[in-house]
């Protein structure tokens, strides 16, 4: 089973995303804030990570490349309800996240879960070349 980590500061947001993993098959960890997503992900070692950018205290951005930088196995697909976001240059660098952006609310979370998988697949196909 895989876990995934969903970090985001609204506890409906969270408890939606958990409820459709769960449903496929997934253990989810719910974290509200960055600093409870790395501690986690220290804990956990989760495949993926749902990260919302707006976040009090540390941003979705710092959490990402500090999660990175601890992990390289974790895939980070961005979930924001920002209409004008973009992702930074220097994360579009980093093989674990994910160059496909989500705008909230999520409307088709097969898709969400596609690229998810897609972005693990992608890693594990990198740790292989990079062998």
């Amino acid at each position: 089973m895989k876990t995934i980590l969903i970090l985001d500061d609204e506890q409906a947001v969270r408890n939606s995303f958990a409820d459709y993993f769960e449903d496929h098959l997934w253990r989810p960890v719910q974290a509200e804030s960055a600093e409870e997503a790395l501690e986690l992900i220290e804990t956990e070692s989760p495949d993926a990570a749902v990260v919302d950018v707006r976040l009090p205290g540390m941003d979705g951005n710092d959490f990402i490349r500090k999660a990175c930088r601890r992990n390289q196995k974790t895939a980070f697909v961005i979930c924001t309800g920002s209409p004008e976001y973009l992702v930074p240059m220097d994360l579009q660098d980093f093989p674990c996240v994910s160059n496909r952006l989500f705008k909230k609310p999520v409307t088709r979370m097969i898709d969400l879960e596609k690229t998810i998988l897609q972005t693990i697949e992608y890693i594990h196909e990198k740790e292989i070349d990079d062998e």
